[in-house]
């Protein structure tokens, strides 16, 4: 399938919360590396089990803190020189060096869902307005990883196409809709999907942008009930969503306020008239 023409020139990285990865696969009290955003990341975990997403260049020299960093109380060390930040990114320790106040470490906005670890990407830095998706069950069972070529709307619609979706219903931040099996799918924002079967069981698929070329799919649940192949079969059903496509669009931009923007006044000095 084609897509139209006018996604030729969406943003590569949707605003939005993503997975990228289950929490019994992160270190805790270490970092390691994550590919996601089109940015290079760490993520690692505190001794209590919270998650952290940061870019992964250490803003004083440019060491990788994927590469030795760690998480100790409450802060970010970097392996370099053991510049501290604290989890809201700002630089706690500089060793011997005076404390400067202009350098900060960029930390994303990260949550545990059933398990999963879930970062927020937005539009330079912004805060999220709501949290990650609640979600009616995490999913449980084995997790399943694989990789798509595609921007993740083309992903999406592709997956649900393949479950038999043909049509459904925008609420806000989430559409709703039925699949094949006469199971309910619930798409929260633009990365996670939910598949809600009559006999109590859910699987939750996310799909989350990598670079500008791939997305990684993960599906979390007693079966793939949402289909996770790296093309669609031939027997699923042709044609597209385009009122998903319209709904989903909303992710393109930020949804946190924009500034206005300051007036100087000189124009108007400019241009009044003299006497």
């Amino acid at each position: 399938m084609t897509p139209p023409e006018d996604t030729a020139h969406r943003p590569p990285f949707p605003v939005g919360w993503f997975a990228v990865a289950a929490l019994d696969e992160v270190p805790v009290g270490a970092l390691m590396p994550l590919a996601a955003f089109g940015r290079d990341l760490a993520v690692g975990s505190a001794p209590g089990g919270r998650a952290l997403v940061t870019d992964s260049v250490c803003p004083h020299l440019g060491a990788d803190l994927a590469a030795g960093g760690r998480i100790d109380d409450g802060q970010v060390v970097c392996p370099l020189h053991e510049w501290c930040f604290s989890h809201a990114g700002a630089c706690v320790s500089s060793g011997s060096e005076p404390l400067p106040a202009a350098i900060s470490l960029r930390v994303w906005p990260t949550e545990v869902v059933g398990g999963t670890v879930l970062a927020f990407n937005g539009r330079d830095g912004e805060v999220p307005a709501a949290g990650p998706p609640d979600l009616t069950s995490g999913g449980g069972g084995e997790d399943r990883v694989g990789g798509r070529d595609g921007h993740p709307e083309d992903v999406v619609v592709d997956l649900l196409l393949a479950a038999g979706v043909t049509d459904g219903t925008a609420d806000g931040d989430r559409w709703s809709t039925r699949a094949g099996d006469g199971a309910t799918v619930v798409v929260h924002g633009p990365g996670t999907i939910e598949h809600r079967r009559s006999n109590g069981t859910t699987d939750v698929v996310y799909v989350t942008p990598v670079d500008g070329f791939a997305v990684l799919v993960r599906s979390a649940g007693p079966s793939p009930g949402i289909a996770t192949a790296s093309d669609r079969p031939a027997s699923a059903a042709t044609g597209d969503l385009p009122g998903f496509r319209s709904w989903y669009r909303r992710f393109d931009a930020s949804s946190a306020p924009r500034p206005r923007p300051v007036r100087s006044g000189r124009r108007n000095r400019r241009d009044a008239p003299a006497g």
